[in-house]
């Protein structure tokens, strides 16, 4: 019983460990513009702008692969505030996003 015990001790501190260093080695930086669009998006998740969620159409935006109007539930007030915000704030490079409406 005690083996049991100290084996499933060990065994979770060498996981836990593993997991640890997985997570610091496997790291992606993200683009800090994404969370800030999403925010600003309506959060539906419906999927009507042809991305599978907000956050993909987020991306697919600060990509320039998207046009904001593929956006249904949002409005035009959203949409200025989404280029307003880009044209604000440009990527690590300094590339500007070119917005498309």
């Amino acid at each position: 019983m005690t083996v049991v015990i100290v084996l499933s001790v060990a065994v979770s501190v060498i996981l836990a460990l593993l997991l640890s260093f997985a997570s610091v080695a496997l790291h992606v930086e993200e683009d800090p513009r994404v969370q800030d669009i999403v925010d600003m998006l309506p959060n539906q998740n419906c999927g009507l702008c042809g991305n599978p969620g907000c956050k993909a159409m987020a991306v697919s935006v600060l990509n320039e692969d998207s046009r904001l109007s593929q956006c249904k539930p949002g409005d035009q007030e959203m949409r200025e505030s989404i280029r307003d915000y880009l044209n604000e704030h440009p990527d690590a490079s300094g590339e500007y996003v070119k917005v498309k409406m």
